[in-house]
């Protein structure tokens, strides 16, 4: 076999099925959770409706619109609606083992290539029917050209044009892309040789990506603002949610300790042999991709919280990347090179949960639902946001209406409702209750609503459903 066609194309082949068969052998075990249903519900309804939420969503159409066409032809099931988000998963390795082999070696391209394939990072957010795996493939595809156009100094349009095409769509499908705007053009801005090689193509960048987005400028600039007066997350605890991202990004406790030691060794002998290394303004970037948006994010979220393992999709893309190239030049004998990063690679192999729960089992608790409840019981479900949710696993023909009040009223003639809070719901001629709880108080605090049940009526069940789900029944006194 040809050693040429073996690396350019056998292996990067290997690495697309084997992420198939990683990422896509679980597919529909979790149940659709969180803000999936919402991109579900939103995205199989007319275009006229979707772009009447683009006007306040807080996230770009681009993922809506694709998941919108994908479901006209194979339907709203967990596994029809997350294949999308693992075939753009899957094929992102083709470009961190592109940027691997053409700006390092092999085996910088390998060792990243295992690192993403076996991430229980990467195989939750395949495994997600929302746009974090979709702005992961863009972000690897806008660097990899990134980096064709000024390491190589390539004057090929069609590059040029990927790699505007890469950006563009980048920032349509997550506001958080523009920070791969941001790395790109300061990368350039603050080496001296590399703004007189290429000042015209940092204006063309500039001039290209205002008119590609300036219909939804107003849009991020609402959304920057209102961010400023505080976010859903939670800010950092302290230096230790550092190590607790990176654990995120490395499957398990035992890997993250070998993969920071070995980061921070690698960092220290890159600085000190910095001008033995052929691959310098490769490796700078791939620096500054990881470290730079990670502490920043990290420490203006003390102020704007911001600090999210799915918000830091651009930075775990070059994380694989990262490793290798740090790695790579620890050990310097050719026999010896292998064995550090070789043995954090093996870490990932053994450490990866390809059916970790998504801590958001609905469809059971729906189900649990489905057996408690008879003509005489009134459900009730807090909080309201978790309509969605709920309609998905309770009753799919209900979800797929266009009109999710009039949804919640077919609900209201069941007995069923999803509140905020007690107003206006005729419950204490109740003879029987059932309260699902979906951390109701993370949403609407001290809403009293179990505590109200609790002094009015008899507590007989509780049901604890992980992560987040309380069911309690109740009779009347």
């Amino acid at each position: 076999m040809n050693r040429s066609n073996f690396t350019k194309y056998y292996l990067p082949l290997f690495f697309i099925i084997l992420g198939f068969v990683i990422k896509g052998l679980f597919l529909g075990s979790n149940s659709l959770g969180g803000d999936e249903p919402f991109s579900v519900y939103h995205s199989q309804q007319s275009l006229d409706h979707l772009f009447g939420i683009f006007r306040n969503e807080n996230n770009p159409p681009l993922h809506f619109l694709l998941l919108h066409y994908w479901i006209q032809f194979f339907g709203i099931s967990e596994f029809a609606v997350r294949m999308p988000s693992l075939i753009f998963s899957v094929f992102t390795v083709l470009f961190i083992y592109r940027i691997g082999l053409r700006f390092f070696n092999l085996r910088v391209a390998v060792i990243a290539s295992l690192i993403f394939t076996f991430s229980t990072y990467q195989v939750l957010y395949a495994h997600e029917a929302r746009a974090y795996a979709l702005m992961g493939f863009l972000t690897a595809v806008s660097m990899c050209y990134y980096l064709e156009i000024i390491h190589l100094k390539s004057r090929n349009i069609w590059k040029v044009f990927w790699f505007f095409l890469a950006n563009t769509l980048l920032i349509y499908t997550h506001f958080f892309g523009f920070f791969i705007l941001f790395i790109q053009f300061f990368f350039i801005l603050f080496q001296r040789k590399l703004v007189s090689q290429f000042y015209r193509f940092l204006i063309l960048f500039v001039l290209v990506m205002l008119l590609t987005y300036s219909p939804y400028l107003w849009l991020i600039l609402s959304r920057f603002s209102s961010a400023a007066g505080g976010t859903w997350v939670s800010p950092p605890t302290g230096i230790n949610a550092l190590y607790e991202m990176l654990r995120a990004f490395s499957n398990a406790p035992v890997t993250a300790v070998f993969t920071l030691a070995g980061l921070v060794v690698g960092f220290v002998i890159l600085i000190l042999k910095r001008k033995q290394n052929p691959n310098r303004l490769a490796t700078r970037l791939i620096f500054c991709w990881f470290y730079l948006p990670f502490l920043f994010m990290f420490v203006i979220s003390f102020w704007i919280p911001m600090f999210l393992d799915r918000y830091l999709m651009f930075v775990a893309i070059g994380f694989p990347l990262l490793i290798a190239v740090s790695t790579n030049f620890i050990l310097q004998k050719p026999k010896f090179r292998l064995l550090i990063p070789g043995f954090i690679c093996l870490l990932f192999v053994v450490t990866i949960k390809p059916n970790k729960t998504n801590k958001r089992e609905v469809r059971e608790t729906v189900q649990l639902v489905k057996k408690l409840e008879n003509d005489q019981t009134l459900v009730l479900v807090a909080p309201d946001h978790f309509t969605l949710n709920f309609i998905y696993y309770y009753d799919r023909e209900l979800f797929q209406s266009s009109d999710i009040e009039s949804a919640k009223k077919q609900l209201h003639q069941r007995k069923l409702y999803c509140i905020n809070s007690l107003e206006g719901i005729d419950y204490k001629g109740a003879k029987r209750i059932v309260l699902v709880d979906a951390a109701s108080n993370f949403s609407a605090p001290d809403n009293n609503i179990l505590n109200t049940l609790n002094t009015e009526f008899n507590q007989t069940n509780k049901h604890h459903i992980e992560e987040i789900f309380d069911i309690y029944e109740f009779v009347s006194k």
